[in-house]
């Protein structure tokens, strides 16, 4: 499969190289399609060595993306530098069909692109650069093992522990894993100074800033980022005062970073995995019989492993592999919240099958779309499990833990984003980024987003090092803010309509990648002005909601003050 999509590559390199500038507009789609193969059949064979997790296949594979890249870097340039056809004002991709949003982010990443050799030397330096140290962060990553040798576990096995109700427990497992992310901290550490380094070096040559490509990857532009991180700073009041609440509510006035995810309220007992499977099968069934179908059908042909294994990723995820299912990984622990993750990863199944009906190129949905796709899939879950709540108890606890998971998905994930960049102008200045300036970055957005009520232990200082976005996916935290906050709004559109709204959704999907993510979600809520800021409101109300359930009320004007602790 390598093999013959690089000897298509350099079969098209032969016959289009210099000449697509020029080429017939009726041609065009023809070019493309070529070399839209060549990506897929490589990117099925990466995709079959991720989950494998084999090392040797996985190198070879990056070796054939590089001399894919190597064969095939006249492409995007040239295709990215066609002048428009047709008719000033018209579209000047009308006539490609699926492809006309492709070669529209092809021309805004182009706009930077150098000349074909330095993309050569580039590509080709790619698996000792960039790549290269995202592999060794994964080795480290895969290498995390928590407790003795002769019953270790992976991190991801061991972090449910953190949601316990007893806090010794918790403190147990903040402990074992401190320890564990200890060993090597100083190796991961160095994988990320020089993440950040190569992306600061490559986006130097190009003379744009480390986040170009990745919004023209997600399709945002950078006012509409900036617009999305100033939403996402007027939630850090609304995360003060919900610690404050849940401080007071615990009665834990030393109220430490292992307190963070303990249960309010009565938590559900475990459930099990046929359990679980049947209460997210039945919200995908409330959005649409299509959600339902297509869910099913993972489970019918074994694409979901949810089982734990020493040196598993901890972290859900979907895997997208060209021309087939989708698989999904988690691990399950048989706590309710795992329902959540599970509605989440079956929502990225979903849309992936759904987008497949594009042509590769334009099928892969923004990760900024995908990620509100998944999180409306776990809106809807918690407000079923909510309504079917009857007791006041067991309700306070899904409302707060949901209340939480929101606020983690934007007020965490924006504190992620601000330590990249605090990172990247470390870097700019001249600063070396030793494990201590990574720490020292770390700990003040933590402070800065957890607020007076949370103490960070000293501990806490490593916890960046196990989280692998950070390392496979650089600047990637803001989609998750994008995510929720779409997502939300997308809730309140389908609690008002649901009927409706599922069948809109559904042909909304249907179109992949081929408009952009505001265009797309307009085609199911409308165009409207503030939305982000609309979700904002909406998490206001939650936490209203949550305070009416219990006898404390934090003071207004918790919320009204600074976001600084």
């Amino acid at each position: 499969m390598l093999n013959e999509a690089l000897a298509e590559a350099r079969e098209i390199a032969d016959e289009y190289a210099g000449t697509l500038t020029d080429l017939d507009p009726l041609s065009l789609p023809a070019a493309i399609r070529r070399y839209e193969r060549c990506i897929a059949r490589t990117q099925e064979a990466s995709c079959y060595a991720e989950l494998l997790q084999s090392g040797a296949l996985t190198s070879r594979c990056d070796r054939a993306w590089a001399e894919l890249a190597s064969a095939l870097a006249f492409f995007e340039p040239e295709l990215g530098a066609r002048k428009p056809h047709g008719p000033p004002g018209a579209d000047a991709e009308a006539g490609l069909g699926p492809y006309a949003n492709f070669v529209r982010k092809v021309r805004a990443g182009g706009a930077r692109q150098l000349s074909e050799a330095q993309e050569t030397i580039l590509a080709r330096l790619l698996p000792t650069g960039g790549e290269g140290w995202e592999r060794l962060a994964q080795l480290l990553l895969r290498g995390i093992s928590v407790g003795p040798p002769e019953d270790s576990r992976s991190i991801g096995a061991v972090l449910p522990g953190l949601y316990e109700a007893d806090r010794e427990a918790r403190q147990e497992t903040h402990a074992a894993v401190s320890r564990a992310l200890a060993d090597q901290a100083g190796l991961r550490a160095f994988a990320l100074a020089m993440t950040v380094e190569d992306g600061e070096t490559r986006a130097g040559l190009r003379g744009t800033d480390w986040l170009h490509e990745r919004r023209v990857l997600d399709q945002v532009p950078q006012a509409e980022l900036d617009e999305l991180l100033s939403a996402s700073a007027e939630c850090l009041p609304l995360i003060h005062s919900y610690y404050i609440l849940k401080r007071e509510l615990l009665e834990i006035d030393d109220f430490a970073d292992y307190d963070r995810y303990a249960p309010v309220g009565i938590p559900s007992p475990e459930i099990s995995w046929a359990e679980a499977l049947g209460m997210a099968l039945s919200v995908m069934e409330s959005i649409s019989p299509v959600f339902a179908e297509l869910s099913h059908k993972l489970i019918d042909n074994g694409r979901i492993d949810a089982a734990a294994r020493p040196g598993k990723r901890q972290s859900a995820f979907t895997q997208s592999i060209p021309g087939q299912l989708p698989c999904v990984s988690m691990i399950f622990s048989g706590k309710p919240r795992d329902v959540l993750t599970l509605t989440h990863e079956l929502g990225h199944a979903v849309h992936i099958q759904l987008a497949a009906e594009q042509p590769y190129l334009a099928a892969t949905p923004a990760p900024v779309m995908a990620e509100t796709l998944a999180l409306f899939c776990e809106a809807v879950a918690v407000r079923r499990l909510l309504a079917e709540a009857s007791d006041p108890a067991v309700r306070l606890s899904w409302l707060a833990r949901w209340l939480e998971d929101q606020m983690v998905a934007i007020g965490r994930h924006a504190a992620l984003h601000a330590f990249e960049v605090a990172l990247h102008e470390r870097a700019r200045a001249g600063e070396a980024l030793v494990p201590e300036h990574i720490d020292e970055a770390w700990t003040e957005g933590q402070c800065r987003l957890y607020g007076p009520a949370v103490r960070l232990t000293e501990e806490y200082r490593l916890w960046w090092s196990y989280l692998g976005s950070l390392f496979t996916s650089p600047g990637s935290n803001y989609a998750y803010v994008y995510g929720q906050l779409s997502a939300l709004t997308l809730l309140s559109h389908f609690e008002a309509d649901p009927r409706g709204f599922g069948e809109r959704l559904t042909r909304m999907l249907r179109l992949g990648d081929t408009r952009g993510p505001a265009e797309l979600l307009a085609l199911v809520t409308g165009n409207q002005e503030g939305a982000w800021r609309g979700a904002v409101a909406h998490l206001a109300r939650s936490l209203d909601e949550l305070r009416s359930l219990t006898d404390f009320h934090v003071p207004r004007s918790a919320e009204r003050g600074t976001s600084e602790p």
